[in-house]
């Protein structure tokens, strides 16, 4: 099947962009001498979690639990939970999770620390990894770096039923940046502040295999920090808008697309596209190339200007008044995370042919 005779609207992954963007990423971890452990909220699919291990990563990072359970039932045997942990049925999941793969879970507190403890301990089958998430200047959670740190590390060896990893943390903000200094100096303040907190762990008698940071943006100049033991990115397999505004990704290179059908023209300098919020997504900053909600390729002048629920508002410029309706559009989108789990499906496409069609077995595993 050619990719031109599936239905619209439709997200595609080019196999061999993305096929450079998981090389480029692993040579970027392998020249830094860290460990990759990507992010799989991306992809939300076992089989590209494979594909990331079979190119060198160690194992994965996940959001949500169950995106885990997804990842551990389609083969995945190293996974870390970089999200606390909270209520008792999260925590049953969790702990039968343990049971089958080898899970670390990322906490900023005691209360998460000792809940999951209690429930690992009933069980003298069952061990569960733990980390120290600390906040390195996004704000969003983790424990302050330092003292805080080193005093719930102290609380959490003393538990049963888990075994302490080390130290996790995320420099969202690194997308805010505006320049690479910019973008450098936050990336190394994250190693920094992750590598400074697990010495003072270890001063103190506490072991600390892990020190893991790193985003798509962040990734690159975090790894070079001595004592960073591995990188976390994400968005990396696909790039989107929002990583090329970031400067960490190149536009040629990004893999995933969303083909659309030109369902109406109503004026010369307007067509309506088949896909809206729905599909795209709301999430993210218009495009800083002037493109709108995405970047058409082959046809930049396109600004994909606004979005309802099912529609796709294009202005037209003089160029482009060829466009007509039945008319089919490829469009890098904002925020490509946020497009998977929209879908239930994606075309694995090469050369215009369709090699297979994935289904999304994590859409919607918010839970």
């Amino acid at each position: 099947m050619h990719k031109n005779d599936l239905d619209t609207p439709y997200v595609l992954i080019d196999l061999d962009k993305m096929e450079i963007n998981l090389a480029t990423m692993q040579a970027n971890a392998d020249s830094a001498g860290v460990s990759l452990r990507p992010h799989t909220k991306t992809h939300k699919m076992p089989i590209l979690a494979h594909k990331q291990m079979d190119a060198g990563a160690i194992g994965i990072t996940v959001a949500k639990l169950g995106e885990a359970e997804v990842m551990a039932a389609g083969g995945i045997k190293d996974i870390l939970i970089a999200y606390p942990i909270i209520g008792e049925q999260k925590i049953d999941r969790l702990i039968r999770l343990a049971k089958q793969t080898n899970i670390i879970v990322a906490v900023d507190s005691y209360e998460a620390a000792s809940a999951i403890s209690r429930a690992a301990s009933r069980d003298s089958n069952c061990q569960v990894g733990i980390a120290v998430e600390i906040d390195c200047g996004f704000k969003r959670v983790g424990v302050g770096p330092g003292d805080p740190a080193l005093d719930l590390a102290k609380k959490i060896v003393q538990l049963p039923g888990i075994r302490f990893r080390g130290i996790t943390t995320f420099a969202g903000h690194s997308y805010d940046t505006v320049n690479d200094k910019q973008l450098h100096d936050i990336s190394a303040h994250e190693g920094h502040t992750a590598v400074e907190t697990a010495h003072l762990l270890r001063e103190n008698g506490i072991a600390v295999d892990i020190i893991s940071v790193g985003s798509t943006p962040s990734a690159k100049y975090a790894a070079q920090i001595p004592g960073v033991t591995e990188i976390r990115p994400g968005t990396y397999i696909f790039g989107d808008i929002m990583q090329v505004a970031n400067r960490a990704h190149l536009l040629q290179n990004c893999a995933l697309t969303v083909k659309v059908t030109v369902i109406s023209r109503p004026s010369a300098d307007r067509a309506v596209v088949d896909a809206g919020t729905k599909v795209f997504t709301s999430d993210g900053d218009d495009s800083p190339f002037g493109t709108g909600r995405g970047y058409v390729v082959e046809r930049p002048s396109l600004v994909l200007s606004w979005l309802t629920e099912e529609h796709g508002m294009v202005i037209v410029p003089p160029e482009h008044q060829d466009l007509a309706i039945g008319d089919t559009l490829e469009i890098i989108p904002i925020h490509a995370c946020a497009v998977v789990n929209m879908v239930d499906e994606i075309a694995a496409v090469r050369d215009g042919k369709v090699e297979a069609i994935w289904p999304v077995w994590g859409r919607g595993k918010v839970r």
